[in-house]
């Protein structure tokens, strides 16, 4: 089993993300109007930047955030809520309180735990009340 890589996963996200977003309106005009090509080269500047560990990544997932929830708050939800909790932050803001203990109690498992803890069996059973 391959240990869970916090920056690794969120990667994988906001690229899925990225991609799926290019398909949905406004996103999938040609041509595409200025704010949103402004968003989505943010949205890659940010893969890059979490690709090469760039010192403001972290601040730059949160600034892409709050532009994602106040500007297109219909793609948010297809967004994995992990993304929200590493950039922490003011992308908090955008997470009820219950979901914040819920990714807390989760992080510190990770911590105590060994190299063999599965996270996605952790946090289906955190998050199993949810649904």
């Amino acid at each position: 089993m391959q240990a869970y890589n916090p920056h690794h996963h969120t990667l994988i996200l906001l690229k899925d993300f990225h991609q799926s977003l290019q398909q949905g309106f406004p996103f999938n005009q040609d041509p595409l109007g200025e704010d949103e090509t402004s968003f989505i080269e943010q949205l890659s500047q940010l893969i890059t930047d979490l690709e090469s560990h760039h010192a403001d990544a972290v601040f730059e997932g949160q600034e892409w955030l709050t532009r994602l929830f106040r500007n297109y708050p219909g793609f948010a939800p297809h967004l994995g809520r992990e993304v929200l909790w590493y950039f922490g932050g003011d992308a908090l803001h955008f997470m009820p309180d219950e979901e914040i203990a819920k990714f807390q109690q989760l992080e510190d498992l990770m911590i105590e735990a060994d190299e063999n803890f599965d996270y996605l069996a952790a946090k289906q059973a955190i998050f199993k009340s949810e649904h």
